[in-house]
């Protein structure tokens, strides 16, 4: 009977370690798919954050509207929320930023080709100065950028782009949005 509890202890170990080793391809090939999806999905993320960061650090009004899809541009308040972008987002000097590389998001596929893929991506913080009156003092302020972008949209390229984005400056809750959740 003891011999029987150690065999099946020894086999349930066995079959533990046998599922758990996702790093090896051969038994589980979708662990190395899903691998190469994630560094796709990152590598997009933090260049797609980089330029967000880089317009909004830079005053590049006309490099950050191009980052929104055609269907925001056309908006009727675009240009108003544009404005109040800029109007909230001051940098005087631009010190460093955290983007999260990993984000949340859906998509389609047909026949295996992927036909709509959406990203909800982080920048965790902006961090810049800014020059606060006359005396020639300057002030740390941190922004948080929450976005969503949807990356591929085969049946509707006009909504391909960022469709919605979020600026927060951080321990101050003022928020300005532009684009639409939708």
């Amino acid at each position: 009977m003891r011999k029987k509890k150690i065999a099946l202890f020894s086999i349930t170990v066995a079959c533990v370690f046998l599922l758990c080793a996702c790093s090896f391809p051969f038994p589980f090939p979708r662990a190395e798919q899903l691998t190469e999806l994630m560094d796709e999905e990152g590598k997009l993320i933090e260049e797609e954050s980089d330029e967000v960061i880089r317009c909004l650090t830079e005053g590049d009004k006309y490099g950050f509207l191009n980052l929104f899809c055609e269907e925001v541009r056309k908006s009727e308040t675009f240009q108003q929320e544009l404005d109040e972008v800029f109007n909230f987002f001051i940098c005087d000097v631009y010190i460093r930023a955290e983007v999260e590389p990993s984000a949340g998001g859906e998509g389609s596929t047909e026949a295996g080709e992927r036909i709509k893929w959406s990203l909800s991506p982080e920048i965790t913080y902006i961090e810049v100065l800014q020059d606060v009156g006359d005396s020639g003092d300057t002030a740390d302020r941190y922004y948080q950028v929450r976005y969503n972008w949807q990356v591929m949209d085969k049946e509707h390229p006009e909504r391909e782009g960022i469709r919605y984005m979020e600026i927060s400056l951080l321990n101050m809750d003022q928020v300005v949005t532009i684009g639409s959740r939708e």
